[in-house]
């Protein structure tokens, strides 16, 4: 029988606030995109900065640079919109790309 690792409720807790690695995406129209098996789950603007077309949601339940598909009178962002030095988004993103600023990208499953 293979040897199946079982997460304790904590471990499983800090899978999902991004202990399974980060990256950090500086640079004019960067783009981030992680490996098949995680998601980005965290972005934080670590230098004021404007997401592009390209920042991907998982699916429709989170926000995203094309649509804004969850719930009412929400809009996507993108684009124009600065974010501040010190904002954290959370959410599940297969890409995130950025026009201006640097950001801390932190993965999940």
């Amino acid at each position: 029988m293979a040897d199946i690792h079982k997460f304790s409720v904590i471990e499983a807790g800090n899978v999902g606030l991004g202990q399974a690695g980060s990256a950090f995406l500086t640079d004019a129209d960067s783009k981030y995109t992680p490996q098949d098996d995680r998601v980005i789950i965290a972005i934080q603007v670590i230098e004021t900065c404007t997401f592009k077309a390209g920042t991907t949601p998982e699916n429709d339940n989170f926000t995203g640079f094309a649509a804004a598909e969850a719930g009412t009178n929400a809009d996507a962002f993108g684009g124009t919109e600065d974010f501040q030095t010190g904002t954290t988004i959370y959410g599940r993103w297969t890409e995130v790309t950025i026009g201006k600023g640097a950001v801390m990208l932190y993965m999940g499953s």
